[in-house]
């Protein structure tokens, strides 16, 4: 089964074993593996808020020296 959430793809295989976790469009790469779908969708959530402090410059060595 494929859930879609936040732009990404959680592809839950059978038997339920893992969930694989595609980044969004265009490439779509595997980035990560959960053991079921919702410790994927709680990945993805701390990957949307990492991506987001990384884009605001709060990670670049000028900020950490404050």
């Amino acid at each position: 089964m494929k859930i879609f959430y936040r732009g990404y793809v959680i592809n839950e295989e059978y038997p339920r074993e893992r969930c694989t976790v595609h980044g969004t469009r265009p490439e779509r790469a595997t980035l990560a593996f959960a053991e079921d779908w919702q410790s994927a969708m709680r990945w993805v959530d701390r990957e949307v808020i990492r991506q987001k402090v990384e884009d605001a410059g709060w990670l670049r060595p000028w900020a950490l020296s404050a």
